[in-house]
């Protein structure tokens, strides 16, 4: 099942990304600083080891965190969570094909884990399998409703791959779960300039 500390990540992780994505350069590790900062919140008021290593990682003990958080993942019964933190900590020390094999390894402890199949579906859409990246993010917001962020993602993914109609159904599909007006009206923008036969602009 998932956390609440990975559950309330995913949320300000997409949020920030949605922002990166219509603002900034992209790059791919951005994502994990947010991560560490919801864990820290979250484990000072748990007693979940993975949580509390977490925290560890984000603070002044990063290496004993990191073998707390392997040692979980490598005992007899692993816990998944611990799995997927790891590769999310890959992805902050751009070790991307570490973290692809741990969200792998998570899925196969857990399949459907749905921390796992978003972290994945992040990396396949960061290097073009926007295809596979599309599956991955239909796959959470079936599993899970609080994953909204998946339609502006896969409106991106659909834009990339050329495919205008899909991409302006999924951008409006997200407008009410937009933070803010600004990243509203960005979208918007977005929707426009497509239905105008624009691109809205690249997410290279």
């Amino acid at each position: 099942m998932r956390n609440k500390t990975g559950q309330i990540a995913t949320v300000i992780i997409g949020a920030a990304l949605i922002a990166f994505v219509l603002w900034m350069p992209r790059q791919p590790e951005s994502a994990a600083p947010a991560m560490t900062e919801v864990a820290s919140v979250d484990a000072a008021l748990s007693d979940d080891p993975v949580a509390i290593a977490v925290e560890k990682v984000s603070g002044a003990n990063p290496m004993e965190g990191i073998l707390e958080l392997r040692a979980l993942a490598e005992q007899e019964e692993p816990e998944v969570d611990a799995v997927v933190w790891l590769g999310v900590f890959g992805i902050q020390s751009g070790q991307l094909d570490k973290a692809r094999e741990r969200f792998s390894e998570a899925l196969m402890i857990e399949p459907g884990h749905v921390e796992a199949t978003w972290q994945l579906a992040m990396l396949d859409m960061e290097e073009g399998a926007y295809d596979r990246a599309v599956v991955g993010f239909e796959a959470c917001m079936d599993a899970d409703d609080t994953y909204t962020n998946g339609l502006f993602f896969t409106a991106r993914c659909y834009e990339a791959m050329g495919k205008t109609e899909a991409a302006v159904i999924r951008y409006q599909q997200y407008l009410p779960y937009a933070p803010d007006t600004i990243i509203s009206a960005r979208v918007l923008d977005f929707i426009t300039r497509l239905e105008s036969g624009e691109s809205s602009g690249s997410n290279e």
